[in-house]
């Protein structure tokens, strides 16, 4: 189901109605648990097939780490070969299937109906993080395991963040379930401002931007100039797209009594890759720091590996699995690996996590030169492919006849227009109170522009896809 789609509106007032009668929190977790595996398996039962046993599977190792820590070394590999071993198969599947049916072939069978199309799970790639972050942790003494079967397959299976995040941590978010909840107000006051600009940031933004992107990315020989507005256009489109499922998928956890974490902070603002990383989607950019770049950085240092090694290889190795966690392509491993360089190149430069500019020139000249490399990198992320990408760049023009030049400079423009409700929220929320009259005016006003772009069928978001 999508959050713009009328059957999840309708889905979600029965769930939220029937949700605050009950008075139990046990009663509630359950109606919130059979709610998640309808909600992801109303497209694919079998979806919800599989996210039942991902559960289970971890539910078990969890308690048999807590039980025998003897063996838990091992019963922890298990559980990440296990899910990574599952992620793999269906996001890479598509891949290595055509040579495991060919090899089949030669042996006189027929493949199997799995190896002649993977379809990744929407949502495998978040649930997988979770489970795995927590199975690490109680592992490592962190964290103990539930006990609750329900309370744990909520967890995993909350449904206003299952298919693209927030990115809870069990330490954040099972508390909360096992907490008695009770309707407050303060729910609808905190909850409406995140679904207006969430449906706001969907609707009018992300679906009009996405139609400009993909017409000039299905064009065979674009012009340069017309790829690098692409690329900015896109830059812009991802954003509004996926800041908008997190502001639905916290006001709707609002309204349900939960609070889940903040994914994005104006990360077009930042003057380092590094303060990026801290910006965007930063429920992934924490995960990768404590389970990726964090212990391999202890390993390197345990082992007494050369300096420059310690340095260079956690962040490249970290965003260069950040890239293959994205996508099967090799746009997507180019772009996490140069993301790796860049934050190498940029602590070389004495430019890492805590440097500040010296004055405010300094700041609008790494702030301009970081959207520059920014807009680059996701040019690469949006390519339909390296040979697509190269061909276009270096067979195209670089500003083309004068209606090329027209229509990318058309682009940009309708791209400024939609970034300019982003960049005035920006400015309000910074020099007035959430309470504000002024706020209260720019959402009537997002309201009222998003029922004139209203209908009744919403691409899907961006991140279902990773």
């Amino acid at each position: 189901m999508n959050f713009t789609e009328y059957n999840f509106l309708l889905f979600f007032l029965i769930v939220f109605s029937a949700y605050w009668l009950l008075k139990r929190t046990a009663w509630q977790n359950l109606l919130l648990l059979v709610a998640g595996f309808v909600f992801y398996g109303w497209v694919h039962p079998w979806y919800a097939l599989l996210l039942g046993l991902s559960i289970a599977v971890d539910y078990f190792i969890a308690l048999g780490i807590a039980g025998d820590r003897a063996h838990s070394g091992r019963l922890t590999a298990l559980s990440v070969l296990f899910n990574v071993g599952v992620l793999a198969f269906f996001k890479y599947g598509n891949i290595i299937a055509p040579g495991l049916a060919d090899a089949f072939h030669q042996f006189g069978w027929e493949a199997d109906f799995l190896l002649k199309q993977v379809i990744l799970p929407a949502g495998l790639s978040f649930y997988t993080l979770k489970k795995l972050a927590y199975i690490l942790d109680v592992s490592r003494g962190i964290l103990e395991p539930l006990r609750d079967p329900l309370a744990f397959g909520l967890f995993i299976s909350f449904f206003p963040q299952i298919t693209a995040g927030p990115i809870d941590r069990a330490q954040t978010l099972i508390p909360q379930i096992q907490s008695a909840r009770v309707w407050k107000a303060d729910h609808f006051h905190r909850a409406w401002p995140l679904i207006v600009m969430g449906f706001f940031k969907k609707i009018v933004i992300a679906n009009t931007l996405a139609a400009v992107v993909d017409r000039v990315f299905a064009y065979q020989h674009p012009t340069r100039f017309m790829l690098l507005a692409a690329g900015f256009t896109f830059a812009i489109q991802v954003l509004a797209d996926f800041s908008a499922y997190t502001d639905l998928a916290r006001g709707l956890a609002r309204l349900l009594g939960f609070e889940t974490s903040k994914n994005f902070n104006a990360p077009y603002l930042s003057l380092t890759p590094t303060e990026f990383w801290n910006r965007w989607h930063i429920t992934l950019s924490t995960w990768l720091r404590d389970y990726i770049f964090f212990p391999l950085r202890r390993a390197l240092l345990r082992a007494r590996a050369p300096g420059w090694m310690s340095d260079t290889l956690p962040p490249i190795v970290t965003m260069l699995l950040s890239g293959i966690w994205h996508g099967a392509g090799w746009t997507y491993a180019l772009w996490g690996g140069l993301f790796g360089v860049l934050i190498v190149v940029y602590q070389w430069l004495g430019m890492g996590g805590a440097w500040k500019p010296a004055n405010r020139f300094h700041a609008f000249i790494a702030w301009l030169v970081m959207l520059f490399i920014l807009t680059a990198l996701f040019l690469i992320f949006r390519a339909p492919s390296l040979e697509w990408l190269g061909a276009a760049w270096t067979t195209g023009a670089t500003l083309g006849t004068r209606n090329e030049l027209a229509a990318a400079l058309i682009n940009l423009s309708v791209t400024l227009c939609f970034m300019l409700p982003l960049a005035i929220k920006h400015l309000l929320d910074r020099a007035f109170r959430p309470d504000s009259n002024l706020h209260a005016i720019y959402y009537v006003a997002a309201t009222l522009v998003m029922f004139v772009y209203l209908n009744a069928a919403t691409p899907d978001f961006i991140y279902f896809r990773f």
